[in-house]
């Protein structure tokens, strides 16, 4: 185990164990070879091994790592070079000193095929003693070097590995001293959560918000009308590990409050399998009230909205009867004492007349505007027809007023026919009543933008101030007084609410004595040219 003091790595000290006998494989299928190399060789620091053939042999080296290995050439059933090209095959025994002892094959031919076979030294009967024993201390002590070589860089392995766990552990405090700090900083709570629902670690803002500490089932907070999607939110983490999230409803730990948060799990996935979640939880409890008051007052203003165009309707529907019977009785007083009247007494019947007109206009206006977008019949309308139909409708007010209308081929669109020919006649009165002492232009033209089409009815009336653009849409906003232009002050209105129901907006570009460019967008349904 790594231990840390002070910044040093400690170590326990190396434990110091008696040297081992080295091991040393004698082969020779005499026994009074081997007994003669027992004796020469026989002694504390070694552990001789012998073999009285090269299948003996053979086993010996695949279980045991020897010094160097004494070779007898001459041997039954398999020689001492046929045994030496086979050590040199073997994993264990492929780098080990192999000394060919030999009493015959001392020709140069037989000792040039022993160092082809692996030998590294030949030594010939009978052998001196002291030369024999002095080569084999020479690859003893070989062996013993490389052992220590070998132990040193196994040791020199072990302090590294030591080290680089040491500096992974000081990495490691330090990443997650940081990710802690971090973790604290962010307005977000964050916790780890093992797989079987116990937290692993948290933030401070976690425990802010919800008081849950690790010694804590959170999962037994949920509340009880959300608790049924919380478990199969949590069943499909389990079987599904990814990216997830869903709005939950927990109490407080310390007090039973419940707030609504947003919770956000990522898995973290290792050795590909699923070892925990981080999870964020947002306090989203503010938004989801607001939503809630929006909700409600957008329910209170749809149900308000509903019942005034109820109210206008049936307003508007109601007060017509008694208008036409005042001006049906204005018109009688009028043929039956025409003759009898002076000028002041028929000038009020032509101030009773033109009231009785006006509101039956505005009537007329409200109960188009209450219904508009209560059609519900859209259809393919082609513009070209709709101008047609319009045109034959204002055929005296576009005579008397000169007006020269150019359009190009408009396209056909998605939409209530009706509503069409109300908003492009209201736009085209609009333009006919507010021209200016310049003979009347009008020019209607059409161009698609991605998924809208954007129309244009263009005059060079005697256009408005910039800072009116959006009053004049509004219900019964005039600019100008009744007796210099006539109408109710709903025109426009009913043009917005029309462009609103099919899915656009509309807009003024004008300036004073520069006439006015009316601009309207129409979501594209089925269209051509």
């Amino acid at each position: 185990m790594v231990e840390q003091m002070t910044g040093k790595l400690m170590t326990a000290a190396p434990e110091v164990h008696p040297q081992p006998p080295i091991n040393i494989l004698v082969v020779d299928d005499r026994p009074d070879g081997l007994l003669a190399l027992e004796a020469v060789l026989a002694c504390d620091q070694y552990q001789l091994f012998k073999a009285s053939s090269g299948h003996e042999a053979l086993r010996h080296a695949m279980f045991n790592d020897f010094a160097v290995i004494l070779l007898d050439v001459q041997m039954p059933e398999m020689d001492g070079f046929e045994t030496a090209r086979l050590l040199r095959e073997s994993y264990h025994s492929k780098d080990t000193p192999i000394i060919f002892v030999t009493a015959i094959n001392k020709e140069v031919r037989h000792i040039n095929e022993g160092y082809e076979s692996g030998a590294v030294d030949y030594i010939f009967k009978p052998f001196d003693p002291f030369i024999l024993k002095s080569k084999v201390n020479i690859f003893v002590d070989l062996f013993q070097k490389n052992l220590q070589i070998k132990q040193q860089a196994a040791l020199l392995r072990h302090v590294e590995a030591q080290e680089k766990e040491r500096q992974l552990s000081e990495l490691r405090q330090e990443s997650n001293r940081r990710y802690a700090h971090l973790a604290d900083a962010v307005p977000h709570s964050i916790v780890k959560i093992q797989p079987s629902g116990k937290i692993e670690y948290y933030n401070q803002r976690w425990l802010e918000l919800t008081g849950f500490t690790s010694d804590i089932d959170w999962r037994m907070l949920v509340h009880p009308k959300v608790k049924r999607k919380f478990l199969a939110f949590w069943l499909h983490m389990c079987h599904e590990p990814k990216s997830q999230e869903m709005e939950i409803l927990l109490s407080h730990a310390k007090d039973g409050n419940y707030r609504w948060y947003l919770l956000r799990v990522v898995p973290e996935i290792s050795n590909g399998k699923n070892a925990s979640w981080v999870a964020t939880l947002t306090d989203i409890d503010n938004i989801k009230k607001t939503e809630e008051s929006f909700k409600t007052l957008s329910q209170d203003l749809n149900r308000s909205n509903k019942e005034l165009e109820e109210y206008a309707y049936v307003a508007s529907h109601d007060l017509k009867e008694p208008l036409h019977v005042v001006s049906s009785f204005v018109y009688l007083l009028e043929k039956r004492f025409d003759p009898k009247l002076d000028e002041h007494e028929k000038q009020y019947l032509r101030f009773i007349k033109e009231g009785v007109g006006q509101a039956q206009r505005l009537i007329k206006d409200l109960l188009e505007y209450s219904l508009i977008g209560k059609k519900k019949a859209y259809k393919t309308v082609d513009i070209n027809n709709v101008l047609a139909e319009v045109f034959t409708h204002l055929k005296i007010m576009i005579d008397d007023s000169g007006a020269d209308i150019q359009y190009e081929p408009l396209p056909k669109i998605t939409a209530n026919y009706i509503e069409m020919v109300q908003l492009f006649q209201n736009l085209i009165v609009n333009a006919i009543k507010y021209k200016s002492e310049k003979s009347l232009e009008i020019k209607i033209t059409a161009q698609r933008e991605h998924d809208m089409w954007l129309f244009s009815v263009k005059d060079n009336g005697i256009g408005i101030d910039p800072q009116f653009k959006d009053k004049i849409f509004d219900m019964f906003q005039r600019l100008h007084a009744k007796n210099e232009y006539s109408g109710t002050g709903i025109g426009l209105a009913i043009c917005k609410k029309i462009i609103e129901s099919h899915g656009g907006k509309i807009w003024i570009n004008s300036q004073p004595g520069e006439g006015a460019t009316f601009c309207f967008t129409i979501k594209q349904g089925l269209l051509s040219i």
